[in-house]
């Protein structure tokens, strides 16, 4: 039976149900990955401050990827990798959403800091309800002169309206990326980087092969990370396209899908992940 050294699982609709919690017997088997010194790695299009509750529930001390591949931090929260959108063309893509005759509510991250121009429109109220994090509110098209780089853009609005936005890529801004992480959730980065690329760098972090790698996910934002693993899993609520390029499909989120999957799979620490932890333990 083929062991895996390391798992990489996306957050919303993956780990979390749709009340945005983590079931008890997820929580215990992540809990136990970890004390074997299985790295867990959360993958998420998150700030690193949506995904500190997680890490605190299951007790994850590995590194973590944010906004899609941008931000990738160590388990002491120090920066492993990070690029991002240059200001001005975030700036650039800002204005010509604003020019759209649309409701669409634009936030602009940084860090841990999670920027829009109105922090009572209720698309941000119900995003700070999910991640539990708090926007600072601000003119996007003036951005303080410290700031010379976007890691994440999140447009949120009616699918047709995003899918506008997208459909510039081509012409206006080919070195962005745009994914939907739901239908009305639209998430830029830089092309430079995706979540497939994310896991191959913590991948090299702890020189694991990636075909040792397990990767869970439920959005087309998952797909290049599924793609570049040994185990991609689809969870039940994902698109069909999704779907179709894992190698595997597990229940919804709402039936523990990610328990599930992973409760029958085999995990065994390589000897490149015992030496990194050791590594980090003597510092």
């Amino acid at each position: 039976m083929q062991s895996y050294s390391i798992l990489f699982l996306d957050i919303d609709g993956t780990i979390l149900d749709s009340g945005n919690k983590v079931s008890a017997p997820l929580k215990r088997f992540l809990g136990k990955l970890n004390e074997e010194g299985i790295p867990v790695v959360l993958n998420s299009s998150r700030s690193p401050g949506g995904m500190l509750e997680i890490r605190k529930e299951t007790g994850m001390q590995d590194p973590y990827i944010s906004y899609g591949g941008s931000l990738i931090l160590d388990g002491s929260n120090g920066i492993l990798f990070e690029t991002g959108i240059p200001s001005d063309r975030a700036v650039e893509l800002f204005h010509f959403i604003s020019g759209l005759d649309a409701d669409i509510s634009v936030s602009f991250y940084v860090y841990d800091v999670w920027m829009t121009d109105c922090i009572a429109h209720p698309m941000i109220v119900r995003e700070a309800e999910i991640t539990g994090c708090s926007p600072v509110e601000c003119e996007l098209d003036k951005l303080p002169a410290p700031v010379d780089c976007v890691h994440k853009i999140l447009c949120i609005g009616e699918h047709e309206q995003l899918e506008k936005i997208a459909e510039r890529k081509a012409n206006d801004f080919p070195d962005m990326d745009f994914a939907f992480s739901k239908d009305d959730y639209l998430e830029i980065v830089s092309s430079e980087v995706s979540k497939g690329d994310a896991v191959r760098k913590v991948c090299g972090h702890y020189d694991i092969p990636l075909k040792e790698a397990v990767a869970c996910g439920d959005g087309m934002v998952d797909l290049s990370m599924l793609k570049e693993v040994g185990l991609g899993i689809a969870m039940g609520n994902s698109p069909d396209a999704l779907k179709l390029a894992a190698d595997q499909v597990t229940l919804s989120n709402e039936e523990d899908g990610l328990y599930v999957a992973l409760k029958e799979l085999s995990f065994k620490k390589g000897d490149s992940v015992r030496q990194v932890q050791q590594g980090r333990q003597a510092q």
